[in-house]
C-alpha cells in the first residue's frame, strides 16, 4: 500500500524471495502520491536495463519513487542526483 507503516518491496526471482525495506519519508515531506508507482518503475529499469543487479534497481526505484512524492503532480525536482 501506498506510504504505509512497513514499506518494502519484494521481488521473487529464481525461486527466492527478497524483501528490500523502503526507508519511509516524514509526513511533513509526503506533497502528491500520483506518479509514484511509475516513478518507481521508471528508476527500476533504468539500472537494470543497463546490467546492474536487483537490489541496484530497486533501491533506484526506491530513490525515484520518493523523490516524485515530495512534489506536486508528476513531475521530477530537477537534476537526477542518484548514483
Amino acid at each position: 500500500s501506498t506510504q504505509s507503516t512497513w514499506g518494502s518491496t519484494i521481488v521473487a526471482k529464481d525461486g527466492k524471495t527478497t524483501e528490500y525495506p523502503v526507508e519511509l519519508l516524514p509526513k511533513e515531506k509526503l506533497v502528491d502520491t500520483n506518479g509514484a508507482g511509475d516513478a518507481f518503475v521508471g528508476g527500476f529499469l533504468s539500472q537494470l536495463v543497463q546490467g546492474k543487479d536487483i537490489e541496484a534497481s530497486v533501491l533506484a526505484g526506491h530513490f525515484s519513487a520518493r523523490a516524485i512524492v515530495q512534489q506536486p503532480g508528476t513531475t521530477f525536482p530537477g537534476p537526477c542526483t542518484y548514483a
